[in-house]
């Protein structure tokens, strides 16, 4: 009888998905993704990143440095989930320190059932991507401040993405 419960109970528990996400995750949330060699767009897996709270107002003001200093100073594309399914993507090339970005309106959907995040680009699906897993990491932050040298722990959520669809 203990073997069948215990059975019954691994069973279930494997059964469980427990990266699943839903919508609201990326609602009104920024993430950030490796973009060097322009693999945003072209590599067929991808891991965006989203730093999940800051500890102070000059963590928040060093934003971008700290998502350089987690990309080891790689060019990086931005990714701004708006509300209403509107996305912002920008692109920084570090060796110019330039922002730009492709002409025209971007838009996020996600299907929390099959765990696919779908960007379209002029009305068109542009890239479909599989969560392929879900995990939480850190960064210590490193900077001088008052001819002090500061640390800060920022904690971030990481999901590496399976391209489906170019």
């Amino acid at each position: 009888m203990k073997n069948t419960i215990l059975i019954l109970i691994l069973s279930f528990t494997i059964g469980m998905k427990a990266q699943d996400l839903t919508k609201s995750d990326f609602k009104k949330t920024e993430w950030f993704a490796d973009n060097e060699n322009r693999n945003f767009y072209e590599s067929d897996t991808i891991t965006i990143t989203r730093i999940l709270k800051f500890n102070n107002e000059n963590d928040k003001l060093n934003e971008i440095y700290i998502k350089l200093q987690r990309n080891e100073n790689g060019d990086i594309t931005e990714l701004n989930f708006k509300k209403s399914g509107k996305l912002i993507v920008d692109d920084l090339n570090v060796e110019n320190w330039t922002n730009s970005k492709l002409v025209g309106k971007w838009k996020w959907k996600f299907d929390s059932k099959k765990q696919i995040l779908n960007f379209y680009f002029k009305r068109k699906l542009h890239s479909a991507f599989r969560i392929e897993s879900k995990k939480n990491d850190s960064i210590i932050w490193k900077f001088g401040h008052n001819n002090k040298k500061t640390e800060s722990k920022l904690n971030l959520l990481v999901l590496h993405l399976i391209r489906l669809k170019k």
